[in-house]
């Protein structure tokens, strides 16, 4: 799961606004339908899950860490600071632990060189 930004977020908390919307929209879950589904009180659920998306509140870790969870997604890929990161986690966290350490590896050896 890649969201494209059109632009460079101005803040984490856009960045976590765009890739929550994109991934609720891709789970075909309502605001409010989400808001309910992380625990969120009914009668504020939708109102809680638009206000993160549209970047007027800040969402607490333990929120995100649900709303993640939620969406099949990791916390890391909410937050990520660039596409290519977030497209990097998405895709890590989709293999098995034994591939995710060669391909740990991999990576270190590259970097060092």
């Amino acid at each position: 799961m890649l969201v494209r930004m059109t632009r460079t977020p101005t803040s984490i908390r856009s960045v976590f606004a765009r890739r929550l919307r994109a991934c609720r929209l891709e789970q075909g879950l309502t605001q409010r339908a989400l808001g309910v589904l992380v625990g969120l009180p009914e009668d504020v659920a939708g109102v809680r899950i638009n206000r993160y998306e549209r970047a007027v509140h800040n969402c607490d870790i333990e929120t995100a860490q649900k709303i993640a969870r939620a969406l099949g997604v990791s916390v890391a890929y909410l937050f990520a600071e660039t596409d290519q990161l977030a497209e990097l986690i998405d895709e890590f966290g989709k293999l098995s632990g034994k591939a995710q350490e060669a391909l740990l590896l991999e990576v270190r050896r590259k970097a060092t060189r």
